[in-house]
């Protein structure tokens, strides 16, 4: 087996990213509970997307 490399999380960045985006939605979309349940679910996506410092070459 190889082994492989551990991803982790940037969250400080991803729920920054995540919250402006979700509750700019949530304004413009009239409906600020849609914007809070986007800013999370948006943040965790960009937490993991986001590639960690420590790995980066």
């Amino acid at each position: 087996m190889t082994k492989r490399a551990k991803n982790t999380p940037r969250w400080t960045a991803g729920m920054a990213c995540g919250l402006a985006i979700g509750i700019g939605l949530g304004i413009v979309l009239d409906n600020i509970v849609l914007g809070i349940a986007l800013a999370l679910c948006l943040g965790v996506a960009l937490a993991y997307a986001l590639p960690s410092k420590d790995t980066q070459a």
